[in-house]
């Protein structure tokens, strides 16, 4: 009924319902939901770009692309992490639980916000390591640490289709983009404020500094703790559920489950050196100007 859809997935049920559906061939899994959020953040990074420019960042700066990255990565995280909390809570935790049985509303929230970020990483993908790293007569040039970033976006994508057109296993997906999006709009803070204070146009704001080095104590501390004190029995729980029990291998194939494994901890031991960092990072404690110690 009506009134037992929470109320924050409504906008994202609405959304994905009112957009026309053209589905992968041979699935019933729409795309033009994902294309249209594709869409809707390329529009989005463009105009934060162009409103660098105007505040005084340097026009085809990496620093400014950068910038208007992390900008539209922060409302990414910021607009789907309500999304995934409010879903979570509305049904039993079951990390290979089956989606037809859940009311269809949840069903259709389900895939609203898989779709949303799926579109996140096609866009991201496209304008963040193609258009942006584009070098006329070479093509697009990227470093180690960018297809990091490609491969780890294409198999987040290929994790939720796959759960989506098994119709199982999407709590395990949803429990593993809370988690990790948790922490995401700090970092996305952290990194934009790291960028405002080696800008020329922005140096005499005086107190930039301070608010990137407290800020970055909080991200450290945020970090660590979705990362070191939750992730790993997440992550555990996750695939104790898929691999070790009965109702985890009936409700998605075994090598489907196989194939997440790699997915799930390769993104936890990829974070290993921003634990480090962090670790590292609350240990000496915040350095403010002048090179003092400052006190949380």
């Amino acid at each position: 009924m009506e009134q037992s859809i929470p109320f924050i997935l409504r906008p994202w049920i609405h959304l994905y319902c009112s957009t026309p559906k053209i589905c992968i061939p041979g699935t019933d899994i729409d795309i033009v939901w994902s294309f249209r959020c594709a869409i809707f953040f390329s529009i989005l990074r463009l105009t934060f770009r162009y409103a660098l420019y105007y505040l005084g960042w340097p026009v085809g700066s990496p620093d400014t692309y950068l910038a208007s990255a992390c900008m539209t990565s922060f409302c990414h995280s910021s607009l789907m992490l309500p999304g995934l909390a409010a879903i979570l809570l509305s049904q039993k935790y079951v990390p290979s639980g089956k989606l037809q049985t859940s009311p269809m509303w949840y069903q259709d929230a389900t895939h609203s916000l898989m779709g949303f970020c799926t579109g996140y990483m096609i866009y991201d993908s496209i304008l963040g390591y193609v258009v942006e790293t584009w070098q006329p007569g070479i093509g697009p040039v990227l470093s180690a640490d960018d297809w990091m970033y490609v491969i780890h976006h294409a198999l987040t994508a290929m994790y939720m289709t796959t759960a989506r057109w098994k119709k199982a296993g999407h709590m395990s997906a949803m429990m593993l983009m809370f988690n990790g999006e948790f922490s995401a709009p700090i970092m996305n803070m952290h990194h934009l404020l790291e960028l405002a204070t080696v800008q020329e146009c922005w140096k005499d704001i005086a107190w930039l500094p301070t608010l990137f080095t407290y800020n970055e104590q909080i991200f450290s501390l945020i970090y660590i703790i979705c990362r070191v004190a939750v992730s790993p029995f997440v992550i555990g729980y996750v695939s104790y559920d898929l691999l070790f029990t009965k109702r985890g291998r009936r409700n998605v194939p075994l090598w489907l489950s196989l194939s997440w494994m790699p997915m799930c901890w390769g993104v936890q031991f990829g974070s290993i050196p921003w634990i480090m960092t962090c670790i590292e990072t609350l240990k000496n404690g915040p350095v403010l100007n002048g090179g003092e110690h400052g006190e949380l």
